[in-house]
């Protein structure tokens, strides 16, 4: 068996420039795993973009657009190709699993590039990345609102360190519009793990946007998703045609820190997800079951508010939210 699992695929329907099936992988480890696929082939030469959903299989806005990108590729694609994978995380989709995949119970958003030698999701992942998506210009993962959730409207890249290399990373990304646009630093360490941090270090251009809340089907949000990878799809000479002009104030920050609770309790929110926050303010208060305060959360810095939990009941050592540093802000 070579290094990396190789694919296969059963056709189950074809429509024009458009066919859809089940996609196999050879690993034993993936055994039994049928992912469903669209591929989209142009009558001309160009590019590829590869387009996943689904990671975490509670995030629908993003998996809704996936699919609506099948039907605008259809009538819309005159070079290249595209291959959509709209449910990565078939394990957990009927099971409603947040934010891991119960093969063996870890989150494949952190797991890339993968490891051939791994467990079921870092099998996956590697499969996916060095295998399907191998040779596509362009890795875009559409994330955004697992169930206790809400998240602004942004996206996510990685710098390296090569400036020719980063503008085209940045471009891609600035292709959406977005609340906020996360260039993650060259020399940042703690946010790695995802497609979008790991694949620029191997040579591959990778987005990845996050936008939605809850498990809920909304509109807005999957036309965020949507618009931006179409946006990508016009930038690369896939589509013709006019890109969607943006409207949001699409503020650049180049990381984000995760905020825990102190303790386990009751859960009462002060901000929402998109809105900027000072230093030293109050963010949300915990209570316990009888309803009497026992921690406020505070702001460490300024930013803006990425991510947030908003469901009442949390544990101690919990993610809350997720808080990028503004220009004006500092990680004291």
């Amino acid at each position: 068996m070579s290094k990396h699992s190789s694919y296969s695929k059963r056709i189950i329907g074809q429509a024009g420039i458009v066919s859809w099936g089940q996609l196999f992988f050879s690993h034993p480890t993936l055994a039994g795993l049928e992912l469903p696929y669209f591929d989209i082939e142009a009558p001309q030469p160009g590019p590829k973009l590869a387009i996943i959903a689904g990671m975490h299989p509670n995030e629908v806005s993003a998996m809704e657009a996936a699919l609506r990108l099948k039907n605008y590729f259809a009538d819309q694609l005159v070079h290249g190709s595209v291959s959509i994978l709209p449910v990565l995380n078939m394990p957990g989709l009927y099971l409603h699993s947040e934010f891991v995949c119960p093969e063996d119970n870890k989150n494949i958003n952190f797991l890339s590039p993968g490891d051939p030698q791994g467990s079921f999701s870092e099998v996956l992942i590697d499969s996916v990345l060095n295998s399907w998506a191998k040779e596509a210009a362009v890795f875009i993962d559409l994330h955004g609102g697992d169930l206790r959730e809400d998240v602004a409207k942004f996206v996510m890249c990685q710098q390296i360190g090569d400036g020719e290399f980063d503008n085209i990373t940045r471009s891609l990304a600035h292709q959406f519009d977005a609340d906020a646009i996360v260039e993650f630093a060259v020399d940042q360490t703690n946010n790695r793990g995802r497609a979008t941090n790991e694949l620029p270090w191997l040579g591959r251009h990778a987005v990845m946007s996050e936008g939605g809340a809850n498990g809920i089907l909304d509109e807005e949000n999957i036309q965020f998703h949507f618009n931006g990878v179409a946006n990508i799809a016009r930038q690369l000479g896939l589509t013709q045609g006019a890109k969607q002009i943006r409207t949001r104030r699409n503020i650049v920050v180049d990381n984000f820190d995760k905020i825990e609770a102190p303790v386990s309790g009751r859960w009462y929110l002060d901000i929402a997800a998109g809105e900027q926050v000072s230093r030293g303010q109050r963010l949300g208060v915990i209570k316990n079951l009888y309803g009497e305060w026992v921690a406020d959360i505070i702001a460490p810095f300024s930013g803006l508010i990425l991510m947030i939990v908003n469901h009442n009941i949390i544990n101690q050592g919990e993610w809350l939210i997720s808080l990028a540093p503004t220009p004006a802000g500092s990680l004291e």
